[in-house]
């Protein structure tokens, strides 16, 4: 199975080429670009931009997905917190496994960082430190 990750951004206005001069966009002069493909380490990365107006309803759903969490109610209230902030959603796209190439992994923090915005992977919700927010992944990180 390849790697499935999506970037919860909270800007409305994203540019891949900003992170990754390589990047190519499938916008043009009068029209915004609605994914970028991206080389990353000899693989190629696409990252779709989830159009505009599904984001209100993707939102509520994550919120939801969040509440049932068995996390503490505070970090509940924190994630619904960041992820009311979202104005764009990046999703990965890609043949590979994170394990295959380590640098999709490292893909993922460093447009969260550029943006400031964080990553959903493997059920959790992470800062672009790699603090994992709610999810499974915080409770492995703490064994």
């Amino acid at each position: 199975m390849a790697a499935n990750a999506a970037i919860y951004l909270p800007t409305d206005k994203v540019d891949l080429t900003d992170v990754y001069k390589s990047a190519r966009g499938n916008g043009g002069l009068f029209k915004r670009a609605t994914s970028y493909t991206v080389d990353i380490n000899g693989d190629v990365v696409t990252f779709n931009l989830m159009p505009q107006e599904q984001i209100p309803a993707h939102i509520q759903g994550f919120l939801g997905y969040i509440a049932s969490l068995d996390d503490e109610a505070e970090r509940k209230q924190d994630a619904g917190f960041i992820v009311r902030h979202t104005n764009s959603v990046l999703g990965m796209v890609t043949d590979r496994e994170f394990e295959e190439n380590h640098q999709l992994w490292a893909s993922l923090f460093k447009i969260a960082d550029y943006y400031d915005g964080y990553i959903f992977v493997h059920g959790s919700l992470l800062l672009p430190n790699g603090a994992v927010i709610v999810g499974p992944l915080r409770d492995a990180a703490e064994r």
